[in-house]
């Protein structure tokens, strides 16, 4: 067995990956010729594009089938009252849950017990909840409002903000573009030179690498409380009605929702964007 000195190891395990594959190292770019590289940012104020607000119905009976059919009847109209006041412009989701409640004692202290046996169930009680997204922040008001008119259990708040859509991202990239060349334009000037062509455009903070970033603003509402409107000589319009399994009748009339509706400042909203610009200085 022949033996390979150490120092011949070393040697052709240095060589070989050369061998294989040579790396090459270009020269910068900007060492070649004057650049000047300019940071677009663009902050703009849009109006807030959507709003959303919640209600939850809850109704109780001696069984499940009974609580549950009475709250998805009063959800129902709730649902068919909104569309007809915003349409396609609201979308609507519903959930429901059904759970027993049971009979209560006191214990020797006299504070009161729940007996959470299944023969000391009391009733059933049932919530149906509906959650509504507005595609048009100025019928939320009124939508809100026609779901408030059948005495909804609970109500969420009502929440105006901005989804970025590809026209606004568009909007705020477009502005940045901009911005870069007349920043651009701006040091070729003083450095006593002339702009050239445009080399790089690259989205994001530089030089040249980065993200999109925005900084949504915080939407505050202000609601004022409604007056009561007077009485009007004719009978308001029917938007719903319905006739529920126990025999009730509920009636929404326009006069109805306009008592309900609140107002809501529609505070400008705030997005960013950042683009990194390159380019050559003609001599």
């Amino acid at each position: 067995m022949k033996l390979i000195p150490l120092t011949s190891l070393m040697a052709l395990a240095l060589s070989g990956p050369a061998l294989a594959q040579e790396r090459v190292f270009e020269q910068p770019y900007w060492t070649k010729s004057p650049v000047i590289e300019a940071q677009g940012r663009a902050k703009l104020e849009v109006p807030p594009n959507r709003a959303s607000f919640g209600v939850e119905f809850r109704e109780t009976g001696a069984n499940a089938d009974d609580a549950m059919q009475a709250a998805v009847e009063r959800a129902r109209l709730a649902y068919t009252t909104v569309k007809k006041v915003a349409g396609d412009d609201a979308r609507v989701t519903s959930s429901v849950s059904v759970e027993p409640y049971y009979k209560q004692y006191r214990d020797k202290n006299g504070d009161r017990i729940e007996n959470n046996r299944a023969d000391k169930v009391e009733g059933y009680a049932a919530k149906v909840s509906l959650k509504v997204i507005m595609l048009d922040v100025d019928k939320a008001g009124k939508a809100r409002a026609a779901a408030l008119a059948l005495g909804p259990e609970q109500s969420s708040r009502m929440r105006i903000y901005l989804e970025r859509t590809a026209e606004v991202n568009r909007q705020a990239y477009e502005a940045a573009v901009t911005d870069a060349a007349k920043r651009a334009e701006a040091s070729a000037k003083a450095a006593g030179a002339k702009l050239g062509h445009l080399m790089v455009l690259q989205e994001g903070n530089g030089p040249c690498l980065g993200s999109w970033t925005s900084q949504p603003g915080r939407v505050m509402n202000r609601y004022s409380m409604a007056r009561n409107a007077p009485m009007a000589a004719e009978a308001s319009p029917v938007v719903a009605s319905a006739r529920f399994k126990n025999g009730k009748t509920i009636t929404i009339s326009q006069a109805d929702i306009d008592a309900l509706n609140l107002p809501s400042d529609h505070v400008p909203q705030t997005v960013t964007a950042s683009v990194c610009a390159v380019y050559a200085v003609n001599p």
